[in-house]
């Protein structure tokens, strides 16, 4: 938690407030330029500082039971109900090529919008709704092992964040099981 100022509430409320159903209810969220990004959801993985665009955060909760499914990818860890729908939960460690760690009930999930579907990673801790000063989303470096999995970097006082780009990191076999579980909904 940055500065213990705030809850997982106070995040939840701030996404909530930022109006994104004009973005779900058309489908894919356009990609942003980078200065058009001024906030986003901070979160931690191992330690280091990583967010998301705070227009592709639909919601956070706390972990719950996952269904299991047959997959050889090992960020594919499930699949979630939530509300009706059966969406995929990826780990984002695993994603960002970080040893896995067991899950507690305190374990956030992050809802989010990838391509023109819903997808959950899981988390370590989620710290605030951050806002990003002015032109300071800078490109990723290419000494970054994720850069092509990057929007950029921002230099924040609670350190370094690596803001990714949620479309490129979800791999295309868990957006095809998303669109799977849309299509068997319906």
């Amino acid at each position: 938690m940055l500065g213990n100022e705030h809850t997982q509430d106070d995040v939840i409320d701030a996404i909530g407030s930022d109006a994104k159903a004009d973005t779900l209810a058309e489908g894919a969220a356009p990609a942003p330029s980078l200065s058009d990004i001024d906030r986003a959801v901070a979160f931690r993985l191992a330690g280091q500082l990583y967010g998301l665009p705070i227009e592709r955060v639909d919601e956070i909760q706390q972990l719950a039971e996952l269904l299991p499914v047959p997959d050889d990818d090992p960020a594919l860890v499930g699949l979630i109900e939530l509300r009706g729908a059966v969406i995929p939960v990826l780990d984002l460690r695993t994603l960002v090529g970080l040893e896995g760690v067991p899950y507690t009930l305190e374990t956030p999930m992050v809802f989010c919008t990838a391509g023109s579907h819903r997808i959950c990673l899981i988390v370590d801790s989620v710290e605030d709704v951050v806002d990003l000063p002015p032109q300071s989303v800078q490109p990723p470096s290419g000494v970054y092992a994720l850069a092509d999995k990057m929007l950029g970097t921002v230099r924040l006082p609670q350190g370094v964040l690596m803001l990714l780009d949620v479309d490129r990191l979800v791999p295309a076999a868990a957006l095809m099981l998303a669109e799977a579980q849309e299509v068997s909904a319906e």
